[in-house]
């Protein structure tokens, strides 16, 4: 039917263009009559090929549909059955890609434990490594003039989170060197230096203002470490000497 339709229409088109190429010569011989003739004609020729357009593109879509609907119907009724080799194939090939998953997912879980394990070992590594004597170390061996080396040393004892048990180790630590003379035996020596005054600042900060025998002490050695070191103070000056009868008569009222 659509055949059809479109025939008439190419006709009517056909028709149109004659019936105006007539009218257009009756008008030019002047005979209107004829020539309104011709175009009512044409009128005619177009409104059925309006007419017949219009069928076609119904007829058309109506056929396109019904077909497309038959071919799912089709389809449906009819699926393609797989093989047993097919079917087996997609078997495998499902078993393969579970399996695959569960590998990516333990290898995934182990290196997360591995990172975890190893970030928590690094962090402990850091904590052990990280101890004043390693600081007093590390800025005994770095450039710079014995007073650039104090400074430092005072700036990390003054953060130091110090505990009091090791407040009574460096208490009897100064006194022991104190006794055998062996606190400003060798002033070049900047390691022991500044670990001396790094436990007497220690000392002194965990006391604070309090008044008592070891904290005069601790400051006393603390002075006479530090001039000696830095080249203010000879270790037989008056000054030296001084703090050193303080320090003697701090050992007499602790009863050391």
């Amino acid at each position: 039917m659509d055949d059809l339709f479109l025939i008439i229409s190419f006709l009517s088109f056909a028709a149109i263009f004659i019936f105006a190429i007539l009218s257009v010569i009756q008008f030019a011989k002047k005979n209107s009559r004829k020539g309104k003739k011709q175009i009512k004609f044409a009128s005619i020729a177009g409104a059925l090929m309006i007419v017949s357009f219009i069928g076609f593109g119904f007829t058309y879509e109506s056929v396109d549909t019904t077909e497309t609907d038959k071919e799912k119907v089709e389809t449906v009724a009819n699926p393609k059955e797989k093989t047993p080799e097919e079917k087996a194939l997609a078997e495998q090939k499902a078993k393969d890609e579970a399996e695959m998953k569960a590998k990516a997912e333990d290898e995934a879980r182990l290196k997360a434990e591995a990172d975890a394990k190893a970030k928590v070992e690094e962090e402990s590594s850091a904590v052990k490594v990280a101890t004043w004597q390693d600081k007093v170390k590390e800025v005994a061996a770095m450039n710079g003039t014995p007073t650039n080396k104090y400074d430092a040393i005072m700036l990390y004892a003054k953060e130091y989170p110090v505990t009091e048990a090791e407040v009574k180790e460096f208490e009897e630590y100064i006194i022991a060197e104190y006794k055998s003379k062996n606190y400003v035996a060798d002033i070049n020596n900047a390691e022991y230096m500044l670990s001396n005054i790094f436990r007497t600042n220690v000392i002194n900060k965990f006391y604070g203002q309090v008044n008592t025998p070891i904290n005069t002490f601790a400051f006393d050695f603390f002075q006479n470490t530090k001039y000696t070191y830095r080249g203010v103070d000879t270790v037989d000056s008056s000054a030296v000497r001084s703090n050193e009868r303080q320090m003697d008569k701090a050992l007499n009222k602790m009863g050391k």
